[in-house]
């Protein structure tokens, strides 16, 4: 009996190193979309200037990093099982207001370029709605992660 519990013991571990070698072949990354101001135009739907690039991140151990353009970013939300379309990422929005910083959780359920590519307009759920009634100065989205690519150099950052 103790050889069985021995053994499940040593195999235990070893059994679980094929998953955690496939999860670090495949790096999460996150998003940040800063600018100088953002405006709920309605209940579901945000706007942000793009005014830089995104920058796209990694955690550990992988710690790359990419900046994307805002055609690159809205295309995350195309078809396939690697897209936001099927997997809504989470995001937190802040912004100044009153020399004070302010914050909100979204989920982001699309995204799509307008004002002649100048702007992205995001499909939103919020519970607080009503905090966002007055977006102030210098907003910054932070965007949930998402595992993209295979690891071996295919996926769209890579």
């Amino acid at each position: 009996m103790y050889r069985s519990i021995f053994a499940l013991v040593v195999a235990a571990p070893v059994s679980a190193m094929p998953v955690t070698a496939a999860e670090d072949k495949k790096p999460q990354w996150l998003f940040v979309q800063a600018a100088s101001d953002a405006e709920l135009l309605d209940e579901v739907t945000l706007h942000i200037p793009v005014e830089r690039e995104i920058f796209a991140f990694t955690d550990r151990p992988a710690r790359e990093h990419r900046y994307l353009n805002a055609h690159e970013f809205v295309s995350l939300w195309g078809e396939g099982a690697d897209s936001f379309a099927g997997d809504p990422p989470n995001a937190v929005l802040s912004w100044r207001e009153d020399g004070e910083v302010r914050e909100v959780e979204i989920e982001l359920l699309g995204a799509e370029l307008v004002s002649h590519g100048r702007a992205i307009q995001y499909e939103i759920s919020v519970e607080e709605v009503d905090t966002l009634a007055e977006i102030g100065q210098e907003a910054a989205l932070y965007i949930d992660g998402h595992w993209f690519g295979d690891g071996d150099r295919q996926g769209i950052y890579y």
